[in-house]
């Protein structure tokens, strides 16, 4: 095998992409420079406010190609959005197609499109527009006017658009893919098709910048993950086959559309504290019915205002890598003013975790526990959305595959176009009913339950006393052995 250096021209590119999402955070804004005379000022696009801003009823689609189709990284962010926004009715589409290029999408754009009346879109595509090989100017070019004329309409039925870089090319795991089943390469020479998709990345950044839109760069995060975890594992990746992420690439690209939008932080910081020798609410109209004896154990009741996000079981190494627990969906409970000692936290009559009184008087995170009310209730609704997925979600993008198939064979056989578009409407029809039954079926479980708290110190078992052992009886002597009869006296004489 050749000596790949996979990020030695992409790792800049990937570095500069990943922290140029995060620059804005940790450095002070710089003072703007004065035009020159006589220069005309560029339009600067209006501030991005913290979120997404979602209202009751918005229309939330998901445009891309393969990666989209694969039913992840959106259900991911579904999944977070039921969970985090209980009182809103959100509605979303998967709108991916496997193979799908910008042109592809525009072909689909009235009935698979525009017809959802989306309020907000995420476009997630050039994986195939690159068309696998070194950066050639004509592809790119067809792929910027395919994009840009997608832009213009989506602006033109007044949808906010939210652009998101082309995820990573794992060239590591192509050449491992490419070894074991050479058919896999399929003639394609996909030498720096990295370093082609940070360039199309980049020039979809400065379009929305241009254009006013908000970017994710999914590329970055993909790419940096992956070289910090070959540091110690030179066999990682989050993109087994190379091209489709993994559950757990998957999920770093959920996290770093909600992060990047500024929708990930904390969902509850509430508690009490001992003031002047009485439990006192930190936080009035959320944490009621305080009592207890202070300083050694209270009870409390809090109303959550969401369901935390639960992605460990489906994607444990994205969750760890990207600390999406601690910091994309925070559920903590305080106590200030304990005496030393342990502490055991119960939450609705379970067993939830053990803390000091300096822990408790920080805040103890329950997001991530399993014996947790609002964990549990939060994968019931994945659990739900899941099914959503696999049984209409996923079989409806198969079925607007097999459409974009016949839609290609249209001129060479109208006679069979035409009898396909009755029987894809009608099964279209199956299938959109069926998602928005599941829907309606989440919305019912999503509203975060009352939860009873009870801190208490922590019961050590005493030692079992065991009574020292018996003393055995005292064995009898043994019998003497019976007298031989008398004949036999005899003959052993």
């Amino acid at each position: 095998m050749k000596p790949r250096f996979l990020f030695t021209t992409t790792a800049l590119a990937a570095g500069l992409a990943f922290h140029s999402a995060h620059a804005q955070e940790k450095q002070p804004a710089a003072t703007p420079a004065a035009p020159a005379p006589g220069a005309v000022a560029k339009p600067k696009p209006a501030a991005q406010p913290k979120g997404l801003g979602l209202k009751n009823d918005d229309r939330f689609i998901f445009i891309g190609d393969s990666i989209t189709h694969q039913c992840l990284y959106t259900q991911f962010v579904e999944n977070f959005f039921y969970t985090r926004y209980p009182n809103l009715r959100l509605h979303f589409r998967n709108a991916g197609i496997s193979g799908d290029r910008a042109q592809d999408a525009l072909n689909r754009f009235e009935e698979d499109i525009a017809a959802f009346k989306p309020t907000v879109a995420t476009i997630l595509l050039g994986m195939n527009d690159g068309s696998y090989k070194d950066f050639d100017k004509a592809t790119f070019d067809t792929y910027a006017k395919g994009m840009t004329e997608l832009m213009n309409r989506l602006d033109a039925i007044k949808c906010r658009v939210i652009v998101m870089s082309p995820t990573m090319f794992d060239h590591q795991a192509w050449d491992v893919r490419i070894k074991e089943k050479p058919d896999y390469a399929k003639g394609r020479i996909v030498d720096n098709y990295n370093a082609v998709l940070a360039y199309y990345g980049k020039w979809l950044q400065e379009t929305a910048w241009k254009r006013g839109y908000q970017f994710v760069d999914l590329f970055g995060p993909l790419n940096t993950l992956t070289v910090d975890q070959r540091r110690t594992d030179p066999n990682f990746t989050l993109i087994a086959d190379a091209i489709h992420p993994g559950n757990d690439g998957q999920f770093v690209m959920a996290y770093s559309l909600l992060k990047q939008t500024g929708e990930t932080g904390g969902i509850l910081g509430a508690g009490v504290k001992v003031v002047n020798g009485q439990w006192k609410t930190l936080n009035p109209g959320v944490v009621t019915e305080v009592k207890g004896n202070p300083g050694r154990s209270v009870s409390y009741t809090v109303k959550p205002r969401a369901l935390p996000w639960t992605p460990y079981a489906d994607a444990p190494i994205g969750a760890r890598l990207t600390k999406a627990g601690h910091t994309a969906s925070q559920e903590s409970l305080v106590v200030s003013g304990l005496i030393n000692g342990r502490y055991d936290l119960l939450v609705n009559g379970k067993m939830v975790g053990t803390w000091d009184e300096r822990q408790f008087a920080v805040h103890a995170e329950i997001q991530e526990d399993p014996d947790s009310p609002t964990y549990q209730q939060s994968m019931q609704v994945a659990a739900l959305n899941k099914k959503r997925n696999d049984e209409a979600v996923r079989p409806l993008r198969n079925l607007w595959g097999k459409q974009k198939g016949m839609f290609n064979k249209r001129e060479a056989d109208p006679a069979a176009y035409e009898t396909w578009q009755v029987e894809f409407k009608a099964k279209r029809a199956e299938l959109d009913a069926l998602a928005a039954k599941y829907e309606e079926e989440i919305y019912k479980i999503n509203k975060p339950p009352v939860l009873k708290v009870d801190v208490h110190p922590t019961v050590v078992p005493a030692p079992a006393v065991t009574a020292p052992p018996a003393k055995p009886a005292a064995k009898p002597a043994p019998s003497p052995a019976p007298a031989a009869p008398a004949a036999e006296q005899k003959k052993a004489a």
